[in-house]
């Protein structure tokens, strides 16, 4: 039994008392001339000293096993197309570089402040100068802008989409030559509202040919009639698209909606449309 009882402390010794790092929130701030502050950041990315210390939901207790000056990166963490099991680091903004002096069983508190990155090319259309959307292919909708303030974003106008009961189709495009180029890391953000599922992505036209390339169906964020916007935000990744069109000469962005019931029309809402590159 002494054996045993020695033993035990050998392969049990006494464990390092953390120290804590408390994350109850973050902010983010887009710059000057770079658009909309909405973002969507659902986790932190935590280094202590260049090791991944975890991945956390806000607020958070990080438990830290360093003593003493520690540097603490932190990254801003988003579901890459929306999706939960995709969680990544956004590429685009900035690192949270900090020092502290961690003390065992000690809570040092933070909120970290996120922005792009100056590297980052920031394109932002909105619709407070009017619609820039037009009708492409079988579409029998109608794309305007609204300034019901209840039906707004954020400014004075958004971008509305409606497809009346009896089936049909809302399909628009932005017919602007976006000149993106394959194996460029090139995101959209969106700001949207609908109560049917709807698509987006590219119309590609490469060496005399025009193809449709869906990048995400996006689900509806509202149920019901979908007359009063519920919000939502998401992080779209459009570079694959680019890597199977390598000869792309022309790319346009669509949206595009079928209703999943014939007796129920379609509302969607639209603002900010950002493309964020390098």
């Amino acid at each position: 039994m002494i054996v045993l009882f020695v033993g035990c402390n050998w392969i049990n010794p006494d464990e390092k008392e953390p120290a804590y790092l408390y994350i109850p929130s973050l902010s983010f701030s887009a710059g000057t001339g770079n658009g909309t502050n909405s973002e969507a950041i659902t986790e932190v990315w935590v280094y202590a000293n260049d090791n991944m210390v975890g991945i956390f939901d806000l607020p958070a207790s990080v438990p830290v096993l360093n003593d003493g000056n520690t540097d603490i990166k932190i990254f801003a963490g988003i579901k890459n197309n929306g999706i939960a099991s995709t969680r990544i680091r956004y590429p685009f903004f900035t690192v949270f570089d900090t020092t502290l002096n961690f003390v065992s069983l000690q809570t040092d508190t933070i909120i970290p402040h996120f922005t792009y990155d100056p590297a980052t090319v920031i394109t932002e259309k909105g619709f407070e100068g009017g619609n820039f959307l037009v009708p492409y292919g079988a579409n029998s909708a109608n794309f305007s802008t609204t300034n019901n303030a209840a039906e707004v974003f954020e400014g004075n106008r958004s971008g509305y989409g409606y497809l009346p009961a009896g089936g049909g189709l809302l399909f628009f495009k932005d017919d602007t030559n976006l000149s993106y180029q394959s194996g460029q890391n090139i995101f959209m953000e969106l700001n949207y509202s609908c109560n049917n599922t709807f698509a987006v992505g590219f119309i590609v036209t490469s060496q005399g040919s025009v193809q449709e390339y869906p990048a995400l169906i996006i689900n509806p964020s509202v149920e019901g009639d979908g007359q009063v916007p519920i919000w939502k935000k998401i992080y779209i990744d459009f570079g694959y698209i680019l890597l199977q069109n390598p000869n792309a000469q022309y790319v346009e962005w669509y949206v595009k909606s079928a209703p999943a019931n014939a007796d129920t029309p379609i509302h969607l809402y639209l603002d900010n449309l950002k493309w964020v590159s390098w």
